[in-house]
């Protein structure tokens, strides 16, 4: 019997840190009337950013879109040259997280008597979104792809560019759609 639990708490574990290793989901939309196959080169436009973004990470985010873009298509002189224009995206929100923290007991005086309740815990954290859009080169939209970033939880400026580069990636992975 209790190899049987062992196995049973062993899968578990695994099936929790599988979990905690898998890819963030990058949400896709594109025209389906847009022919994809024709694009071989790119001229990237000045990134745009919202909420309490800096301007190191703004460069860091055209640095990271450029080295990503450069390894599949060649990079145009200007807009008129390019096939398509890509345009990237840093979006930050300040946000307050409230929970109960079930661990910890309080107990205090309340107005009929005494009583024992979980805490509440309030956590601050910037939530950040990477977007990435690919327009034709009259600026009418082709794809656009988007995932939630975790480089604003990074201190490290090395660790931050090589982030934003793997989030690159895995937004260019899912372009041109299949």
């Amino acid at each position: 019997m209790s190899a049987i639990l062992r196995a049973g708490v062993t899968a578990l574990i695994v099936l929790i840190l599988a979990g905690c290793v898998s890819a963030p989901p990058v949400a896709v939309d594109y025209d389906s009337q847009a022919d994809f196959s024709s694009l071989h080169s790119y001229y990237l436009l000045d990134p745009l950013a919202t909420g309490p973004v800096s301007p190191l990470e703004i460069k860091r985010v055209k640095r990271a879109a450029d080295d990503m873009l450069r390894r599949r298509y060649m990079s145009a002189d200007s807009p008129e040259s390019a096939d398509f224009l890509v345009r990237v995206q840093l979006n930050s929100v300040d946000k307050v997280a409230v929970y109960e923290d079930h661990l910890d007991l309080y107990g205090g005086y309340r107005y009929w008597g005494f009583g024992w309740r979980a805490p509440l815990q309030v956590r601050q954290y910037r939530e950040s979104t990477l977007v990435m859009d690919v327009m034709s080169t009259d600026n009418s939209p082709l794809w656009t792809g988007s995932l939630r970033s975790a480089v604003t939880r990074l201190d490290d400026p090395v660790q931050k560019q090589q982030r934003l580069r793997e989030e690159m990636g895995l937004l260019l992975s899912r372009f041109p759609p299949n």
